[in-house]
């Protein structure tokens, strides 16, 4: 996840109902039992609970699994600009913080083996790596040889997990700018496909759509496709701002299995918290027909509903929401039917912030988890 402010932007007025369920998969009940930080296994219905790994102070996101085999690759975080002893993707009053984030790899069945595929530059954003169909690693890193800080798409090629034979940057439309949070289906030539966000410049204004393109990439703008975007009726389509730091835009889009439907997260100008706070709101694009708006009734202006992940059959979709209980921001997991129906929060212990949910099968995901602070379990950010 790049680019947004996910962690200072939601509060909902939800009821605090969800609790560990004592005596599955041995969830402790003291607070003081959990790592400050970790990576997660549950299943969907919270049973099986347990530590897979404690990263000490490094965090790790964007856990995924290898299809078909046992390897998990994460974004690990390396400076601390906070001050509170933790290197997170989110530091508080810094937003997003990937300087001198890298990729890394390491098994399920040996978790603290841990292997760095490319980044921990500083100062430079290595990120978001997702496993393709044909067993490379997708991410975005900042290396260019025209613009160090310009951020790209690259594919790492492996002669047998972790051993990296080749890292080959992927092509995207120059038009596009500040491509982030690539998706990748299908084999890595033409038959595949990404989809990503970008910024993009049009005659209206700037904006950040959704966009797809072929697995083996595009070196201009008719080589890829326009998938979604925030709709401003007003503008007759996309939302459009005049310049580009004033952008709400898209995240996340994961294509399905099958390579038809693409969901996103994406924030809206008539939806905030209070000025320049916009909490995210989940969207899908079908096989045909226009894109659907998949936020429920009755849910709280303020949530953030976002990172929305297919299930392998695609007939569930889990993902993360920030929301108020009482006084607290609480961090929970979420799974529903594809169209939106039928959301049942993941039963996990009630101390941990829990983020970046992925299926590591049918039946169980893995996810990033922070313990809460304070009296009130609090996981906002600030007092971690």
């Amino acid at each position: 996840m790049t680019g947004k402010m996910l962690g200072v932007l939601v509060l909902a007025l939800v009821p605090s109902t969800c609790r560990d369920p004592q005596g599955q998969g041995g969830a402790p009940a003291d607070p003081g039992t959990l790592p400050r930080l970790g990576v997660y296994a549950v299943g969907v219905d919270g049973s099986s609970f347990r530590l897979l790994l404690d990263p000490g102070t490094r965090d790790l996101t964007h856990v995924r699994k290898q299809p078909g085999g046992e390897w998990l690759t994460a974004t690990r975080y390396n400076v601390d600009a906070d001050g509170n002893g933790l290197a997170m993707e989110l530091e508080s009053g810094h937003s997003n913080n990937y300087a001198a984030a890298e990729v890394v790899v390491f098994p399920m069945s040996q978790p603290n083996a841990m292997t760095k595929v490319a980044g921990a530059v500083p100062g430079k954003l290595c990120a978001n790596s997702s496993w393709t169909a044909d067993g490379k690693l997708l991410f975005i890193q900042q290396d260019h040889p025209a613009n160090p800080d310009w951020t790209r798409f690259k594919r790492a090629s492996f002669s047998a997990v972790p051993a990296v034979t080749s890292i080959d940057p992927v092509p995207t439309p120059p038009e596009l700018l500040l491509p982030v949070d690539p998706h990748q289906v299908g084999p890595s030539d033409g038959t595949g496909s990404i989809v990503f966000a970008a910024l993009f410049q049009h005659p209206s204004g700037w904006m950040r759509p959704v966009w797809r393109m072929p697995a083996a990439g595009a070196t201009s703008l008719s080589g890829a496709s326009f998938v979604g975007c925030p709709i401003c009726p007003g503008n007759n389509g996309c939302c459009a701002w005049p310049t580009f730091p004033e952008v709400l835009g898209t995240n996340d889009p994961q294509l399905s299995h099958a390579g038809t439907e693409v969901i996103w997260m994406q924030q809206h100008p008539d939806i905030s918290v209070r000025p320049n706070l916009h909490p995210y709101r989940q969207q899908k694009k079908p096989a045909s027909g226009p894109q659907i708006d998949l936020t429920p009734p009755g849910v709280a202006p303020s949530s953030s509903q976002s990172f929305a992940v297919w299930r392998e059959d695609d007939l569930e979709v889990v993902y993360w929401a920030i929301e108020l209980e009482g006084t607290a921001v609480r961090w929970n997991l979420y799974r529903m039917k594809p169209d939106g129906t039928e959301r049942r929060r993941i039963p996990i212990p009630a101390q941990l912030c829990a983020s970046h949910p992925n299926y590591i099968s049918s039946t169980e995901i893995v996810f990033s988890g922070r313990r809460c602070a304070g009296s009130e379990c609090t996981c906002d950010v600030g007092k971690l």
